[in-house]
């Protein structure tokens, strides 16, 4: 990493589950390596030094500042004029628009510096929703001149506000007042307001992506904010293999009193009834699992989902099954990988799932739609199954085809899948990129 290391600022915000752990676990990498690093939230749950709250301070009063506070106001009045108010504006849940307005100023800049107590030579972002924008990531650029790297835990970083544009492709062409996102005709230029000033803000701090799978590369190569872009490095996750790891596999069942007979299958999300996770097509592929397999091969089969919420279809498939809630606890959550047989995920619009690459890091294969993280981590007949997007007999030929594995078959794909997250998804990938010296 060479003798003097640099100064790193990350941006998130929260600290916990989905994307804002995986900016947590970049800056514990970097923290745990030497660097001079801040993890500036919104919202603080962790203990770790490294992790700031922001804190709004009140600046003295002068000529100067009120008249830029006066300024700052009138063109935030004058937005919400023009584009609306965000409370007055109605979304399509299922985008997951949640950049409101990315023209007014969210947080100081000055104020961020004085509380990390340093200028960083690298601004790095992951899921900002509510904290800051790309505006806010300019300023930051100005008195810092910091090279900024956006991380695309989701495609936010190059929409008119969205998380996931599904099948519009108006952040390739330009997002405009077609925006599907905005129900209301009236206020969709907002997304056209927002992806403007993205891009402008983009180009003038020369922005750049890291991609968290192939996939979302893929998108940001065909965004129109960062087709420029030369160089696209993919970190795929993020995972702390120190603490996801194969172990302990062969104890884990008896943790959670499992039966070594029988073969377990485990799905998992936050909430299992979001559209983007796929659970429809998943139990559309159990069902017709059950249409192949014999009384005997069902009975060995145990489905497990883990998730705040399940879809009541789930209860009519005759399988044996469970539903654990969530899991925040990451040791139990490691034991858990190691204890299934198969984790199955079913997301048809996804920059991950995280989860694919824990349980792949703990020994468990994975089958999969060809989406996400999906896409370049699991291989056909090496350690899991990849199918086509939304197709649930591929779906279920993929779990039918791993259960049915010798144990001396099984062994490799388990193997396998531990070896495709050390060379590709764990935090030493960070070193080999060489990007953050």
């Amino acid at each position: 990493m060479g003798n003097l290391k640099k100064k790193i600022l990350l941006l998130s915000t929260g600290d916990v589950n989905g994307a804002y752990e995986a900016i947590y676990k970049l800056g514990y990498f970097f923290y745990d390596q030497g660097y001079t690093v801040s993890m500036l939230v919104k919202y603080r749950t962790k203990r770790d030094s490294f992790i700031v709250q922001y804190i709004k301070k009140q600046k003295k009063k002068s000529i100067i500042s009120f008249a830029i506070q006066l300024f700052i106001k009138i063109k935030n009045k004058l937005a919400h004029k023009l584009w609306g108010k965000p409370k007055d504006t109605n979304f399509d849940t299922k985008y997951s628009f949640f950049s409101k307005n990315e023209t007014i100023e969210n947080i100081s800049a000055e104020n961020v510096i004085s509380q990390i107590g340093f200028v960083p030579d690298f601004i790095i972002t992951g899921m900002t929703d509510g904290f800051i924008n790309s505006t806010d990531l300019l300023n930051l650029y100005k008195i810092t001149q910091a090279k900024i790297y956006n991380i695309a835990v989701d495609m936010n970083h190059f929409t008119g506000g969205c998380h996931y544009a599904w099948d519009c492709d108006g952040y390739i062409r330009g997002c405009n007042e077609e925006c599907p996102a905005i129900i209301e005709k009236k206020n969709r230029s907002l997304a056209k307001l927002n992806f403007e000033t993205k891009l402008k803000n983009a180009r003038t701090g020369n922005f750049e992506i890291i991609g968290m799978s192939d996939w979302t590369i893929k998108q940001a190569k065909n965004s129109k904010i960062y087709n420029n872009q030369k160089v696209f490095y993919n970190v795929n996750s993020l995972i702390d293999t120190n603490l996801f790891n194969a172990r302990n596999r062969d104890i884990a069942k008896r943790v959670f009193d499992f039966d070594d007979s029988k073969f377990y299958i485990m799905a998992g999300s936050q909430n299992a009834n979001d559209p983007r996770k796929g659970f429809p097509y998943f139990i559309e592929a159990l069902k017709i699992l059950e249409g192949e397999l014999t009384i005997e091969q069902k009975s060995k089969i145990v489905l497990l989902i883990v998730s705040r919420d399940v879809p009541k279809e789930f209860e009519n498939l005759n399988f044996e099954k469970q539903k654990l809630d969530y899991i925040t606890d990451y040791r139990l959550l490691v034991l858990l990988y190691q204890a299934i047989d198969l984790f199955v995920s079913a997301s048809i619009e996804d920059a991950g799932p995280m989860m694919v690459s824990e349980a792949m890091a703990c020994g468990t294969p994975v089958v999969g739609f060809d989406m996400g993280v999906v896409n370049n981590m699991v291989i056909n007949n090496y350690n899991g199954y990849k199918a086509k997007l939304k197709d649930s007999k591929d779906l279920a030929l993929g779990i039918k085809n791993i259960s049915e594995l010798s144990k001396e078959k099984y062994k490799d794909f388990s193997c396998n899948s531990v070896v495709q997250v050390e060379r590709f998804s764990s935090l030493s990938v960070i070193k080999e990129l060489k990007i953050f010296q």
